[in-house]
């Protein structure tokens, strides 16, 4: 079964939830300021997965700003890495990076969908959005960091699939296309988050890699 630029296109634009309250935040508070240093940005973060809902865990915002600000000191270096970093053109290492902030992040107290919403907040470019009740249940995924991160080479896997023989500038095409159509950006790793909404196109994507051995494998062929 094939899945090409045509059919990401379309999962994109059958989405239906750009006009949510959600999504009205997501341009202010994790596209234009995500230059700045990731110590600056708690207090966006706190609002974002408070919105987002990813802080209904005991304790909620206090705790994870007690769980950020120890992960922020533990791994800033990494952190200031990572940022600005592309998904398509992340190297091995870079995931390893992922890996490493993703379980420290965890052993700091965040639950899953907590520190994947977290990590897309931090670097928008890079991470795609992860939760239990869309992503996890959608492609059948364990919590885990490795999981998480399993999921994040299978959007770098499909990005090379529906590129191969193009340039990147066909991705950066579809994202100003897509800009015009809902009257904001955002970056292929949400346009890719939305690929999981539809469990008819999302089954097609990972078809297409070979199965779900093969999409979510550590292999980046």
């Amino acid at each position: 079964m094939s899945f090409e630029l045509e059919q990401l296109r379309e999962a994109a634009e059958k989405y239906t939830y750009h006009d949510a309250g959600t999504h009205g935040v997501w341009s202010r508070l994790v596209w234009e300021p995500r230059s700045l240093s990731p110590v600056a940005r708690l207090d966006d973060a706190v609002e974002f997965l408070g919105k987002w809902k990813a802080l209904r865990f005991k304790g909620g915002a206090v705790a994870f700003r007690r769980i950020c600000a120890n992960w922020l000191r533990n791994n800033l270096t990494d952190l200031r890495r990572l940022q600005g970093r592309v998904l398509y053109s992340l190297a091995p290492e870079g995931f390893q990076t992922v890996l490493k902030i993703s379980s420290s992040f965890r052993d700091c107290g965040a639950p899953p969908t907590t520190f994947g919403k977290a990590l897309h907040f931090f670097f928008p470019e890079t991470v795609m959005l992860w939760d239990q009740a869309i992503v996890r249940n959608t492609y059948k995924l364990r919590s885990d960091p490795e999981s998480f991160v399993s999921y994040q080479r299978f959007g770098w896997k499909l990005l090379h699939h529906v590129t191969r023989n193009k340039t990147v500038n066909v991705l950066r095409q579809l994202e100003r296309d897509h800009a015009r159509t809902i009257g904001y950006f955002e970056p292929i790793t949400m346009i890719l988050d939305h690929l999981a909404f539809s469990p008819k196109m999302s089954a097609r994507a990972v078809a297409a890699l070979g199965g779900p051995s093969k999409a979510f494998s550590d292999e980046f062929s």
